[in-house]
């Protein structure tokens, strides 16, 4: 005895050094799990795309967005005072600790954040800030919490990693609760069953030994080597490892106790208890280990993490069958104490009359389960919750601020969808522009969106002066206007031809050319005067017929005078009329041409029409001033001929007394004529050409008025035209000069949507609803799909563009998860079903064990999803309830199959119902307490407060019931059928025989049968 028992104590010492390795090796399991546990999706998905791109945009560097949430108190508007405090506090952020700050959008930076940014109710604002990703969570959120912290304001940082952190930190406290509860109640439960305080001791004692080793494994392979784990995976090893471990202890203890019943020594029992009830236990702990394992075939990461339970069953099979043999062998029946060892067999009245009730009516039982079970069946939902939100409680501040966006925004600005567009060379030009403003207008008329941001529109709205509506509206009414300015222009141009043609110039001219006739004969008579006041010198004679002469003269002379009088004053007034009437023309003939030029439309015409018009006037402008001159002079010459009369008047009173001075008058006289004479010719001769210019200026404003005609008419069909253009869909067409794209006022747009290459842009969507719903899952396919189609012919075709943001890889988990679900499921099927072959001998019985299990996982499915609703108030089951239900049921309800299917191959009756019905009987008793022990470990989860663990755990309460139930009635009614076929098959194949040979058999049967 004591060499057997001395076996087992290097098992003593070798697991007291594995599990002081394992405590000393341990990392901290907490951060590892937060860096590490988080859901990863493959590089193949759609989010996964986005994110490789936004760390392009950001120069490759790993970056954090957190959104800071500031709330009135009451949901009062905020003052002027409160804003200011915000903005100081949002300018103010600093770089301490971990917190390394890239970006900060703020609602206050311009008009269009403050659109995005301030709730319709003026209580609530947001502020975007981007840290790099450069140390953990919790104390980013904290440090930024610090520093936000506003006297009187509300204030939350929350977002997706802050949210994520939170679920983490709730798992980690429902991960010790569970711990704590299920310690407390597998000790009370193994006390009842064993009426022992030292079972329950060295049960637990084997159980704790396998979990801290194992969960060392699993985190050392997690750190050095990537090994798949999330937040679930210690929490599913705590409960798998105390609930199985548990079940398979009671299993072996009662094999141990019933051997040292029947006289056995601990020894003697112990290695019994080994080879029968050890062999139970590795079947179902290979079948359970097989189950777990090829979850590693699973593409999702978050699903292969469930293989860590896999090697904690591995480390449990070596801990139960080495360590708990040291035990056993040196207790012997004190590990029973205070209770006695006895012969009695525990048996199962509740699995007896079911197994008995299945063995005779097969049929009916088999068609009531089918009955009962398809309401639960009809009434399951495929709808499920992706939101991880709802895994945390209301009381902690991520999930407030979370709420508080909900409350004041539309749900999905809780989540925005990020579209990256990225291409190989700038987008800004104005056909990428154009196309990513064409991708921001069609987005929005998407199904269940509420607005779309990008660099055209960064406020939600349309910037109208960056249309072609509002620029074609801005060119008609400058063509109004150049039409109503030609009209004016028209007007003065007929004003002016009026007033010229009115002014006579050929009457004038007329008259000018009459006073230079006058003058002609001025200048002849004084010249005859000369003559006579030459010939006066000569004699008396010739003085008296030269004073006859020029006395005969005088009134010719005196009618000239007056007539250059005259028409000199008329001259005079007409030049001035005319040098009004030029200037005004020429004024009206500058206007014309400068509105010609500045309306932009063909002016070559018009623009030699007034060149011309232009040279007229400057002309007529010309010999105005030389007629001015002329009458100037003429003027001048006036009161010398007056003069000269004078003289001549007072040399003829005198002539008589000094020949002299007679002379030298008529001299006088002679000159004064020729200066008048010269004069009036000149301006005779100007005043001629003048007339022919003004004629020609005539001729020009009644050019130019056609030519304003046509221009007008030019402006009102191209005003028709842009009119028409402006009000088509032309209209909506996208425009910015390249001036206007490199301009600082556009730059905070570029800036806000654009990396610092300008090679990639972004689109920022929000939704209506709640972005982890399965109504938005499916718009944003539905987006997804027309985008790339949109963007496919245009100025953007060869982009890459990828959707990223919390609502995408929610549509990529749920793409991933369901799908991948049903191929882990078969896969996991499969694997069990092998296992149970081998276990079985058989085909039937795993086919029947496999569907029993999977009714039951549906039943209880439903059933759980009953209990959520009105009960826990969640109308959806979690999106990972289904996957561990599932997992847990399969991969620990075989256990009970097996164990009642080994416990019917050790049976030695010859009558296979009478096998069953013994086995049934024997077994009932362990597999109820190992489900109630197992029940109990997964309802210490539920203190949690996590939904998730909640619901995985009703789910696998209401299956291991259900299995508890139905397992001797499918198992049962499988036995009956099976020997109703094969003696139906029997009598089939039974040789005929003839009536004597059956008279004589008869007769020789009746004495047996007697």
């Amino acid at each position: 005895m004591k060499q057997i028992t001395k076996k087992y104590v290097p098992a003593l010492i070798g697991w007291i050094i594995v599990v002081a390795i394992a405590l000393f090796a341990m990392p901290n399991v907490s951060q590892l799990v937060r860096d590490k546990g988080n859901i990863t999706l493959p590089s193949y998905t759609e989010s996964q795309k986005a994110s490789k791109i936004e760390k392009k945009a950001n120069g490759n560097k790993s970056v954090r967005t957190y959104t800071a949430v500031f709330n009135n108190n009451g949901d009062n508007k905020f003052t002027a005072s409160q804003n200011r405090k915000i903005t100081r506090k949002l300018n103010n952020l600093e770089d301490k600790n971990s917190l390394k700050i890239e970006k900060v959008m703020g609602p206050s930076d311009n008009a269009e954040t403050k659109k995005q940014l301030i709730a319709e109710d003026k209580s609530t604002q947001l502020a975007q800030i981007t840290v790099k990703n450069n140390g953990s969570v919790g104390p980013q959120v904290k440090e930024l919490q610090r520093q936000l912290k506003t006297s009187g304001i509300k204030t939350y940082v929350t977002g997706s990693d802050a949210l994520n952190d939170e679920f983490a930190t709730v798992t980690e406290k429902g991960i010790q609760k569970t711990e704590v509860i299920a310690v407390i109640f597998i000790f009370i439960v193994l006390i009842l069953v064993f009426r022992s305080p030292i079972v329950p001791l060295v049960s637990l004692l084997n159980v704790g030994v396998a979990f801290v080793t194992s969960l060392s494994i699993i985190m050392n392979l997690a750190q050095k080597f990537d090994f798949p784990i999330s937040n679930f995976t210690q929490v599913f090893l705590v409960v798998v490892l105390f609930g199985i471990g548990t079940d398979y202890n009671i299993l072996l203890y009662n094999y141990f106790k019933g051997a040292l019943a029947r006289g056995m020594s601990a020894v003697e029992a112990a290695h019994d208890a080994q080879r029968h009830g050890g062999r139970t236990i590795l079947y179902s702990g290979l079948s359970v280990l097989i189950g777990f394992s090829v979850l590693s075939l699973a593409k999702f990461s978050f699903y292969q993490s469930a293989v860590g339970v896999a090697i904690g069953v591995l480390v449990l099979l070596a801990v139960l069958l080495t360590l708990n043999m040291f035990f056993m062998e040196t207790l012997g029946a004190k590990m029973f104490w205070p209770s006695k060892v006895t012969a009695g067999r525990g048996k199962s009245r509740v699995w007896y009359g079911l197994s008995r009730a299945a063995l005779a009516y097969p049929v009916v039982i088999l068609a009531i389960i089918g009955v009962v079970a398809v309401p639960f069946l009809v009434n399951t939902s495929s709808t499920l919750n992706f939101n991880n939100a709802d895994e945390v409680p209301d009381t902690y501040q991520a999930k407030k601020g979370y709420e508080v966006i909900q409350s004041h925004f539309s749900k999905g600005m809780s989540a925005p969808a990020t579209v990256y567009i990225q291409d190989s060379s700038k987008m800004t030009t104005q056909a990428k522009l154009a196309a990513v403003d064409d991708l921001t207008q069609y987005l929005k008329q998407e199904p269940g969106v509420k607005t779309v941001a990008s660099a055209t529109q960064p406020g939600g709205n349309k910037i109208k002066s960056m249309y072609l509506k509002n620029q074609l509206l801005t060119i008609t009414n400058g063509l109004n206007t150049s039409t109503k300015g030609l009209e004016k222009i028209k007007s003065g141009l007929n004003s002016a031809s009026s007033k010229l043609q009115s002014a006579n110039i050929s009457g004038s001219t007329a008259q000018v050319q009459e006073l230079a006739n006058g003058t002609s004969e001025l200048q002849s008579g004084a010249q005859q005067l000369s003559s006579g006041i030459n010939q006066y010198t000569s004699g008396v004679s010739s003085v008296n017929s030269g004073l006859q002469s020029a006395s005969s003269q005088m009134p010719t002379l005196t009618s000239g005078v007056s007539n250059l009088t005259s028409s000199s004053q008329q001259l005079s007034s007409g030049l001035s009329q005319l040098q009004t009437q030029v200037g005004s023309i020429s004024s009206q003939a500058s206007q014309l041409l400068a509105l010609m030029q500045s309306t932009g439309q063909d002016t070559s015409t018009a623009a030699a029409e007034m060149s011309a018009l232009q040279g007229s006037i400057g002309q007529l402008s010309s010999g105005s001033a030389a007629i001015t001159s002329g009458m100037g002079q003429l003027q001048g010459q006036i009161p010398t001929l007056t003069s000269g009369m004078s003289t001549l008047a007072s040399g003829t009173s005198t002539l008589n007394s000094t020949s002299s001075t007679l002379t030298s008058g008529g001299q006088s006289v002679a000159s004064g004529a020729t200066t008048v004479n010269s004069g009036v010719q000149q301006m005779n001769t100007q005043l001629k050409q003048m007339s022919s210019e003004v004629t020609e200026l005539e001729s020009g404003l009644s050019s130019a008025n056609d030519g304003l005609d046509s221009i007008a008419s030019g402006n009102k069909t191209m005003k028709t035209y842009l009119d028409g253009l402006r009000t088509s869909y032309v209209g909506d067409t996208f425009y910015l000069p390249k001036q206007t794209i490199k301009s600082s006022e556009f730059k905070p747009a570029l800036d806000a949507y654009m990396d610092g290459n300008r090679k990639i842009a972004q689109i920022t969507i929000v939704f209506k609803g709640d972005p982890n719903s399965e109504t938005t899952s499916k718009q944003l396919k539905t987006i997804q799909t027309d985008m790339k189609a949109r963007l496919k012919h245009g100025a953007l075709k060869n982009a890459k563009v990828a959707v990223g943001g919390e609502t995408s890889q929610n549509n990529d988990l749920r793409t991933l998860a369901n799908g991948d679900f049903g191929r882990t499921a078969l896969i996991m099927t499969i694997g069990i079903g092998i296992a149970l072959i081998v276990v079985t001998e058989s085909i039937l019985q795993p086919m029947t064990i496999i569907g029993t299990l999977l009714l039951a996982y549906e039943v209880s499915l439903g059933i759980t999803r009953i209990v959520s609703k009105f009960v826990l108030g969640d109308p959806m089951l979690s999106w990972n309830t289904p996957f561990f239900t599932f997992i847990m049921l399969m991969a620990l309800g075989v256990d009970y199959s097996i164990f009642l299917m080994v416990r019917f191959k050790d049976e030695t009756q010859p009558d296979l119902k009478d096998r069953m019905l013994n086995a049934a009987t024997a077994i009932g008793a362990v597999v109820i307490s190992a489900a109630i022990i197992l029940s109990g470990t997964f309802a210490a989860l539920m203190p949690s407060g996590v939904t998730t663990l909640i619901q995985v755990a009703l789910g696998v309460i209401f299956g291991l019931i259900i299995l508890v139930i139905i397992l001797p009635l499918t198992l049962s009614s499988l036995i009956s059928l099976t020997m109703w076929h094969e003696k139906r098959i029997h009598r089939v194949r039974k040789p005929k025989k003839n009536k004597k040979a059956k008279a004589d058999t008869s007769s020789k049967d009746k004495p047996a049968t007697d």
